[in-house]
């Protein structure tokens, strides 16, 4: 078996979920990992999918012609020698805050600069009627190396959020 690392993005429309999945499952192709979203009118999807090396050929030339036809850009790269899982502990952050410029660039800046891995970001707008404006959301799932001190990042995070005018939850996870 061979894993595969497919991605598309285009003009979202019904069934490029269920076309891609239905070409994957008729290869014997079984999706390991994935995420879709529609992003304002926009499909993106990211996949890691397993399939008989046989069967490589003709599933990127199937799923090619698949994105094509529903104007799709779509790659497929195999999945050379994965990098291991990052070691330590793993949390979730989720800040909440008048939407600005900024944000995401400045609390990712600030994880790179502790060493921690990002598995998981989400980012987006929701409406707050009670505020007067959208507020911003941003939702970030990483593994924190055991050198790092827990108390000296949420100090950090504390500090850069009070700069931003956000609130921020950071707690552990375990998945599943």
């Amino acid at each position: 078996m061979t894993q595969l690392v497919i991605t598309a993005v285009g003009p979202d429309k019904p069934g490029i979920v269920g076309e891609i999945s239905s070409r994957i499952h008729s290869a014997g192709g079984n999706i390991l990992d994935s995420r879709m979203v529609n992003l304002r009118g926009q499909f993106s999807l990211m996949a890691l999918i397993e399939v008989d090396e046989a069967s490589t050929d003709d599933l990127n030339k199937d799923l090619s012609q698949i994105g094509q036809r529903l104007g799709l850009v779509l790659n497929i790269i195999p999945q050379i020698n994965p990098s291991p899982p990052a070691e330590g502990l793993r949390y979730r952050l989720k800040t909440y805050s008048a939407d600005q410029p900024g944000i995401v660039a400045r609390l990712t800046g600030l994880l790179r600069s502790f060493g921690i891995n990002i598995e998981e970001l989400s980012a987006w707008q929701e409406s707050a009627p009670f505020a007067g404006h959208p507020i911003f959301l941003c939702e970030i799932y990483v593994t924190v190396p055991s050198k790092v001190s827990l108390s000296t990042l949420r100090s950090e995070l504390n500090r850069l959020c009070d700069e931003l005018n956000c609130d921020l939850d950071l707690e552990p996870f375990t998945s599943g």
